[in-house]
């Protein structure tokens, strides 16, 4: 018996609950502030040129940054023991010596393609990269932020990224005198470093790292973290290599990636959906496979619906307020952005089931299989860029930037589904498949009309709500009832915890 009587299994549960609720408040906030950002620095300070040329610069660092983290992070939260301080503070320790190490492998490469590629070379914003790329030299920072995570104390780094984030909106608020691409990455880099010397700081306090018995641990965290490093180099590859190619190929036409990049601002906001959907299920479907295989097939039917239903609704919610937002007047410059939000409004849809079937697969203890996965959809992702930037969209790359996203996303789609009906047969059956075939016959037509017949406003706007009452009428019917079965099996889940 612990503290006041209590058995550490509820106290676990008490801290990863009030853990999922901060990690949740700060992505809320941080994706509100995030959008404040992109209003401002889009519609205001840097328009779409700029705009693209900045969503570059943090794209391209961005993929050095997280292959120096390389898993690291994971690899120290797992062996972090609460008992144990000594053992902590060691591996704390052989942590920040291995990613600062590692920061300056990658700070290097990173500086050599910038300087040695010519498509990369010539680009204007060059220069600017080159400063704010200093910021991977901080890698080590990833853990310290890692070690508040590892004992479910969220609170530090959580309001540390909000007053950042929140830092920088006011720095670049109409009217300032910071209005420059260099001024504003500038910025964009002293809230950076500040905001990740202030979490050190406040880390270093609570868990002093003992470097001296700590520099044996490298070589065995380096050997843990490779194999998480591969699964980091496809994930970060994967989701900004696009926006880097964009910019190689279209050098003179930076704001082609202010549209896109636009279009991915706009969409990304409802990634929150499925991701609080999961903070609760992932667990309660980890703990049921566990205990019956035929009871996990039936969750997991049971949330395919709720996904399925939730999908539609997405999908033809956020291309209608576009749409809509599309006639004020102050919003011309996103109209070149119309296409893409509507093929990433339908990509959003698949990146809802692409998530339930990922985490469903990692549940029943098939994660290795994922790898497959991810590697398919990196190689697909580029070679469809590399295709249509050069062929179909030699003139329109945010276009093709953003289908080749889309048909990324169904080749990842298609292989997950292919996974689990080899794998787990019987889960997506005939009837879980109808579910979705019926959403795409009721969505697609729409969003072809809306995106092939822009003119036919009238007949435009009559379909899309009349597909959205459909759909809200069918999708009523298909979860009626299923939140209640999820509500159980969550709560099952927390009294075996």
């Amino acid at each position: 018996m612990t503290e006041f009587g209590a058995s550490p299994q509820p106290r676990l549960f008490h801290q990863i609950l009030r853990t999922s609720g901060l990690s949740l408040l700060g992505k809320v906030g941080a994706k509100i502030l995030g959008l404040g950002h992109y209003i401002v620095l889009f519609f205001f300070v840097l328009r779409a040129e700029g705009y693209g040329q900045f969503g570059f610069i943090l794209a391209y660092v961005g993929i050095f940054a997280g292959l120096a983290e390389g898993g690291v992070t994971s690899i120290f939260i797992r062996q972090y023991q609460d008992s144990d301080d000594r053992a902590n503070g060691r591996a704390f320790a052989a942590a920040i010596l291995l990613l600062a190490l590692q920061g300056i492998v990658f700070w290097v490469l990173c500086v050599v393609c910038l300087v040695g590629l010519p498509w990369l070379n010539d680009l204007p914003e060059r220069n600017i990269a080159l400063m704010f790329s200093t910021l991977i030299l901080f890698a080590p920072s990833s853990v310290c932020e890692g070690s508040f995570r590892a004992r479910f104390e969220l609170r530090t780094p959580v309001l540390t990224n909000l007053v950042g984030y929140a830092a920088f909106f006011l720095a670049i608020l109409p009217g300032s005198p910071i209005d420059t691409l260099p001024e504003i990455v500038a910025v964009w880099w002293i809230v950076a470093v500040a905001r990740m010397g202030w979490v050190a700081l406040c880390a270093f306090r609570r868990l002093p790292p003992d470097f001296r018995e700590g520099t044996v641990e490298v070589p065995a965290l380096l050997r843990e973290s490779a194999p998480l490093f591969l699964t980091r180099f496809a994930t970060y590859f994967y989701y900004r290599i696009d926006q880097v190619m964009l910019r190689m190929f279209f050098p003179e036409e930076s704001a082609q990636l202010g549209w896109y990049l636009s279009a991915v601002k706009w969409t990304e906001a409802a990634n929150l959906i499925p991701a609080v959907l999961m903070e609760g299920i992932y667990p309660a479907l980890s703990r049921v496979y566990r205990e019956s295989v035929p009871a996990f097939g039936r969750s997991v039917q049971r949330v395919w619906r709720v996904f399925v239903a939730s999908a539609g609704l997405t999908v033809l919610g956020l291309s209608l307020v576009f749409l809509f937002f599309l006639q004020f007047h102050f919003a011309s410059d996103l109209v070149p952005a119309r296409i893409p939000l509507l093929v990433l409004s339908a990509n959003e849809g698949i990146v809802f089931l692409n998530l339930l079937l990922f985490q469903t697969l990692i549940a029943a203890g098939f994660q290795s299989r994922l790898i497959r996965v991810t590697t398919t959809m990196v190689l697909a992702n580029v070679l469809l860029n590399g295709l249509f930037f050069t062929t179909i969209f030699s003139d329109t790359g945010h276009v093709g930037a953003a289908t080749s996203t889309l048909l990324t996303e169904t080749v990842g789609l298609l292989f997950q589904v292919f996974l689990i009906r080899r794998l787990l047969p019987g889960i997506l059956d005939g009837q879980a498949l109808r579910h979705l075939l019926l959403a795409m016959a009721i969505v697609a037509p729409v969003l072809i009309l809306r995106v092939f017949f822009p003119s036919a406003e009238t007949l435009g706007w009559t379909c899309h709500l009349a597909a959205l009452a459909v759909w809200s009428v069918y999708s009523t019917f298909l979860v009626w009832g299923e939140f209640g079965n999820l509500r159980e099996l969550m709560a099952k889940s927390k009294e075996a915890s």
